[in-house]
């Protein structure tokens, strides 16, 4: 045997990293990471109270989310210590902002009122393995209130999204498609009358990955409707994860640009950047971290 060929059967001896739901260690790191997302965003449903400040909100969430992480995996792998902390910021989106808003310390904004209708966002990783987690309430006058009375149309449009996110967990398994879990969510959406926002989307998690290449989306789009809207077919496979996001609206499900400005990016880790410069280096650097 030559030189070459003992190379390669030594390559061809490694064993490829398993990085699905078919390797059991995977598996608890995500169980691992949805607990202290629960955890959480039990914390920041008590928050949110008349009075509070977002920003004060989205400290309170990562603070927690950072805390927790820090007990688990802290033996390091192969003299490496294992990443893990928050993979989506904390969000708290009032009224009529869909999602998305983590303000920065230099923003002001107006603190939460009785009667506001709060979205929260989150999430938390081991070893690029995230678990996130959403929730909608109204805040209440006091902490020892009961539930405040809501109206119908509020009503509605809660039960629709929360029975719709039932059904589409449900419809997502092995050999369906998005297709399926597109109409399971539409028809909910007609049943109370209500519509499913055309511009948010489920997608397949990966490890690292937050939105991966399979999405689905919650309606049908429209043949007016943007190249960009429409969702390419897809089939669900054995031990992949998703994301179940739902999100409804008594309007037209169509959101539009806000005034308030971007503050969360999401880094493409499967882009390669050669920068030159050494700020633009240092920024990458801190951003991969």
């Amino acid at each position: 045997m030559s030189d070459d060929e003992e190379i390669l059967d030594e390559v061809e001896g490694e064993e490829e990293e398993v990085t699905d739901l078919s390797n059991s260690d995977v598996c608890t790191k995500y169980q691992e990471a949805a607990k202290i997302v629960n955890l959480t965003l039990e914390g920041l449903i008590g928050q949110c109270i008349p009075g509070a400040k977002i920003l004060d909100i989205c400290e309170f969430g990562h603070t927690v989310m950072e805390a927790q992480a820090a007990k688990l995996y802290t033996k390091k792998v192969d003299g490496k210590t294992v990443d893990r902390g928050v993979a989506f910021p904390v969000c708290i989106s009032v009224n009529d902002v869909v999602c998305n808003h983590s303000p920065l310390a230099t923003e002001e904004t107006k603190p939460l009122k009785a009667g506001d209708i709060v979205k929260i966002d989150l999430g938390c990783h081991f070893d690029g393995y995230i678990a996130v987690a959403a929730h909608t309430l109204v805040v209440k006058e006091s902490p020892d209130d009961e539930s405040p009375p809501v109206d119908e149309e509020l009503g509605n449009v809660a039960v629709a999204a929360y029975n719709a996110m039932l059904v589409a967990a449900n419809s997502i398994a092995a050999g369906k498609t998005n297709k399926d879990v597109t109409a399971a969510v539409e028809r909910v959406a007609k049943a109370y009358g209500v519509t499913p926002i055309s511009s948010v989307r489920m997608h397949q998690m990966k490890r690292y990955v937050l939105d991966g290449v399979k999405e689905v989306a919650l309606k049908e789009p429209s043949p007016e409707d943007p190249e960009e809207e429409k969702v390419p077919d897809c089939k669900f496979e054995q031990a992949e994860v998703y994301a179940v996001d739902v999100a409804m609206s008594t309007g037209d499900g169509k959101a539009r640009p806000g005034e308030m400005r971007t503050t969360i990016f999401k880094r493409n880790v499967e882009q390669q950047y050669l920068l030159k410069v050494k700020a633009s280096r240092q920024v990458l650097a801190e951003v991969d971290k």
